[in-house]
């Protein structure tokens, strides 16, 4: 089953084979100053299998550490993030990965590669690069567009379109014809008031190369 979930903001459930991954699972009703449009589809207390935990920063719109050591302790999963968000999260070291920019390694058959992200809000950002035998998947976390971004060659690109903190519709939409992945999913946007975007400006520009995959919070988009 390879499956991927959104829930909200910049958090998913990414299911590759028998491998089930969380991004950045946030649950607050207050984020980025203001109260949250749409509720998070994460009920952290329900969770009851996850084998690798990836946060991309460490704002709490990103990186919740009540919610992240509930689910892991209760899982056993491996958190995977930079210093700053790591250092935020109280559990076993055993259970830590600390990463930067440039590093690629196995967890478990999944190769991870963790990639630039420019945000300048946080003090170390990244992204995640994700690679099974069957699909490769990108979560760009928090970021603006950068030169270097059509290297990422990938199946399932999720992005941003929010704006204001991050890339807007039309800098997505470029970064996808560029970078050409076969799907793209928009995230981080529609949550506050001041990220409210008509996500259709994103979806009817990608060029011929993407699809596009809009999910609401709690929809779960099957890959062929």
């Amino acid at each position: 089953m390879n499956t991927i979930q959104y829930l909200g903001h910049s958090a998913f459930r990414i299911q590759l084979e028998n491998m089930v991954c969380l991004t950045d699972p946030a649950v607050s009703d207050n984020i980025l100053g203001g109260k949250r449009l749409q509720a998070s589809a994460l009920d952290p207390h329900s969770v009851k299998e996850c084998d690798l935990i990836f946060l991309t920063h460490e704002q709490a719109d990103h990186c919740e550490p009540d919610v992240v050591k509930e689910i892991a302790e209760r899982t056993f999963a491996t958190v995977i993030a930079p210093k700053p968000a790591l250092a935020k999260i109280d559990i076993s070291e055993r259970f830590k990965v600390d990463v930067r920019v440039g590093d690629k390694f196995t967890i478990k058959g999944l190769d991870i590669e963790v990639v630039k992200a420019v945000y300048p809000q946080a003090a170390y950002p990244v992204g995640f690069m994700l690679r099974s035998p069957k699909y490769s998947i990108y979560h760009a976390g928090a970021t603006y567009s950068f030169p270097d971004m059509n290297r990422l060659k990938v199946d399932v690109a999720l992005l941003p379109i929010g704006g204001t903190y991050t890339m807007d519709p039309f800098a997505a939409a470029n970064v996808c014809k560029e970078m050409r992945p076969k799907y793209a999913v928009p995230m981080q946007y529609n949550t506050t008031e001041r990220i409210k975007q008509d996500v259709r400006e994103f979806t009817d520009d990608l060029g011929q190369h993407t699809k596009a995959i809009t999910l609401a919070p709690g929809q779960t988009a099957k890959l062929p």
